[in-house]
């Protein structure tokens, strides 16, 4: 079946490894959702790549959404910046990119731009640790995706308590994992859904106090980028605007960091 998003990420690589797919379009293409309604990319850390994005996007007509310039002065320090475009049958493309996802290592990511494949995408460990968000609704998707791991890893990552009780014993001896200990340990089920829901309020609360502190520096800069219409403006134009608006109101140094890694604003 066509997907848009697959095919727009092998346009932005057709000149070397510069995007790769993540998120929601990457869950699709690992076949555990049908469809997602953005697509997300981590962006290599140069100019010349972002350049590439605003060429390739500005061909198809793209505009800015509220979101930082597609810059490497804020992506270096966990921004994200966010585009839409209409395809020639009138359906609508959101497009994100970003540099430094939060929770991924800098190996990870030399990994994922070195993988040869038709669809760059990020691999399926990464993938979960960046659904490990504010929303309810990624952690079932992490229970899926940690099925399609090496069963000792699964254990150490997935979000059912099914499968922490099936795993525990065999795979789980050395996991310092609450659920998987308390699995180990013999405890009820329940105590097992328990501690797994205490482990996704934990990580939901470091999520939603990372994002806060982004959105709370960015105010002033969406409240001008707002007023400047910018989503009416031709894409060199409104990327010239947003530069010029991020400039004077938008943070360049550091917002959050997260074991010496910068969060990422989504």
């Amino acid at each position: 079946m066509e997907n848009l998003y697959f095919d727009l990420t092998r346009e932005l690589n057709a000149e070397g490894s510069i995007a790769v797919l993540a998120s929601g379009q990457a869950v699709v293409f690992y076949r555990l959702a049908i469809m997602s309604k953005d697509g997300d990319w981590i962006l290599r850390e140069t100019v010349a790549a972002c350049r590439r994005v605003l060429d390739v996007l500005g061909r198809r007509g793209a505009r800015y959404r509220p979101g930082a310039p597609l810059d490497v002065r804020w992506l270096a320090q966990g921004w994200s910046s966010h585009f839409e475009l209409f395809d020639d049958r009138g359906r609508r493309i959101r497009c994100d990119f970003v540099t430094r996802p939060p929770r991924i290592s800098p190996a990870e990511l030399r990994d994922a731009f070195a993988a040869a494949a038709p669809v760059l995408v990020i691999p399926i460990e990464p993938l979960i640790r960046m659904k490990q968000t504010q929303r309810a609704k990624d952690y079932p998707v992490i229970g899926e995706l940690a099925r399609l791991l090496p069963p000792d890893r699964e254990v150490e990552l997935t979000t059912d308590p099914d499968r922490v009780l099936s795993l525990a014993p065999v795979h789980g001896k050395a996991s310092k994992r609450r659920a998987v200990q308390a699995a180990r340990e013999g405890r009820s089920r329940d105590d097992v859904v328990v501690e797994l829901a205490r482990e996704a309020d934990r990580m939901q609360a470091v999520d939603r106090a990372r994002l806060e502190r982004y959105r709370a520096a960015a105010e002033p800069y969406l409240r001008e980028l707002h007023s400047s219409e910018i989503d009416s403006l031709d894409l060199p134009e409104a990327h010239r605007r947003a530069v010029e608006i991020a400039q004077r109101t938008l943070p360049l140094g550091p917002i959050v960091e997260e074991d010496g890694e910068y969060g990422t604003a989504q």
